[in-house]
Formats: C-alpha cells, structure tokens, sequence
C-alpha cells in the first residue's frame, strides 16, 4: 500500500520516497573490502551530514551539506534539521565513466558496487531500523541541484518535510545522486559520527564491479 503524506512524499513499506518507484538500479564507489562485507553481510554505514560538511576533498565533502538554501528577492533563506540526520550516497547508472571515475580517485575507492534492486535494499534498512533502531525513520530520494537558487514565496514554503539533505548546488550535478537518509527522531543522540547496519546478506541483490578505467582521469584533473 503507498501512501502519499501532506507534504507529497510517499510512503511504501515503510520506506519515505520522494519519488516512487525507486530507480531499478543505483552504482556507487567504495572499497572492495567495505564492498564484500555489504554483499556478504549486508554491513552498511551511513554518515552524519556533519561528516560531510568537515571533509575537505572538494569533489565529496560539502560546508553546506544538508542545508537548504534559496533566495528569495535576493534574500537569502536557508533551512536546517534540529535532528540528526544520516546519508548514504549512490549515482544512477546514467553518471558518466569520467565522474565515477574522479569520484573514485577523491575518495580512494577501488570498485563498485551495484544495487540491482533497490525497493528490496531500502526495504530490508527499514526492517533494520524497524528492529533495532525504533525512532529512526528513512527517506529517499533524487538529489536536487537547486542550492541558492531564485525562488517565490510558494515555492519556499511548499518544500517536501526535510527536503534539505537532498538539495547541493548546480554544480554538482554531474553527480547523478540519489540519496538514502534516516532522521534520528528520538530524545538521543549517538555520540558517533556514523551509524551502522547489518542487513544480511544482499549478494542476490548486491554485486561488485571494476572501476572505470584509470586512464580516463587525465581529461577529468
């Protein structure tokens, strides 16, 4: 059963959509250990926008990570969550070779990894959730590179509930993004700047890929 909130995301198994259905498929560049032990066990970490915001590598950290900024009138206006909020990054399949490619360099990352179904991946984060972490709830959706953009008064305020942690600015958009963010709605904040899942094992769903050819980067740097 999907459900549609007040604020037009949707609700499907538990999981906050921006869009529905999700993408068939999502890539995303890491480690190849850290890749195993998501195909293995399902071990997923996601981390603090306050991660990201620290992270001086330019082409992945972000100052402004998870707030949402606009002007209006020349004015700017910007929204923030009061709660903690953790991301998880992937590409559509539709990013080029070169960006993934520069991605991989900035984060030292040496493979992929390839959702094949991502409605059965969200689903089992919010079983996850639902069992061992009650009060933290997930929400998906595409990136929008809309950051500092002109807007009218309607437009701020029809903004989707915690729309922010999917909003980077225009520049960013070779990126391709979709994001996968749980919200801490509980009295109580974890002291670490991550938070780990443990899914089981995904390999039905999951598989690992090489990186695009290295050579490719001497037209990207």
């Amino acid at each position: 059963m999907i459900q549609r909130t007040q604020t037009g995301t949707l609700i499907a198994g538990r999981v906050e959509y921006n869009e529905y259905p999700p993408p068939q498929a999502l890539i995303k560049a890491m480690k190849r250990g850290h890749a195993f032990d998501l195909v293995d066990r399902g071990v997923v970490r996601l981390r603090k926008l306050q991660y990201y915001q620290a992270w001086e590598k330019k082409v992945l950290g972000d100052p402004n990570e998870g707030k949402g900024l606009y002007h209006m009138n020349d004015h700017p206006m910007q929204t923030e969550s009061v709660n903690d909020v953790y991301a998880w990054c992937a590409c559509l399949p539709s990013v080029t070779p070169e960006r993934l490619a520069l991605i991989a360099h900035e984060g030292e990352y040496d493979c992929l990894i390839r959702l094949h179904d991502c409605g059965a991946f969200f689903s089992k984060v919010a079983a996850f959730l639902s069992n061992n972490r009650r009060g933290f709830h997930l929400h998906c959706g595409l990136v929008t590179y809309n950051r500092g953009a002109e807007v009218d008064k309607k437009t701020l305020n029809s903004q989707k509930f915690h729309f922010n942690v999917f909003q980077k600015c225009p520049d960013r958009k070779d990126d391709m993004e979709y994001r996968m963010s749980v919200i801490n709605y509980t009295f109580h904040r974890l002291p670490e700047d991550h938070l780990d899942l443990v899914l089981g094992n995904c390999g039905e769903i999951v598989s690992i890929e090489d990186l695009p050819n290295k050579g490719i980067l001497t037209t990207s740097l």
